[in-house]
């Protein structure tokens, strides 16, 4: 799977960093960030497209 960084995640979801951080703290659904180092995080891009479904499908 590939690894999204935060820059990338916000810009597929349309979403600002500040809106990301609510997000992660609010959202039991939203994608987890995986600590790739000390001070790098990513994204899993199978989560982040769940999301996404799981988010249209809500909106149907």
């Amino acid at each position: 799977d590939v690894l999204l960084t935060r820059d990338q995640l916000c810009a597929l979801l349309n979403i600002s960093d500040t809106t990301r951080q609510r997000l992660e703290k609010t959202d039991p659904t939203f994608p987890r960030k995986l600590h790739v180092s000390i001070r790098k995080v990513g994204y899993l891009r199978s989560d982040v497209q769940a999301y996404i479904t799981r988010q249209h499908q809500k909106a149907a």
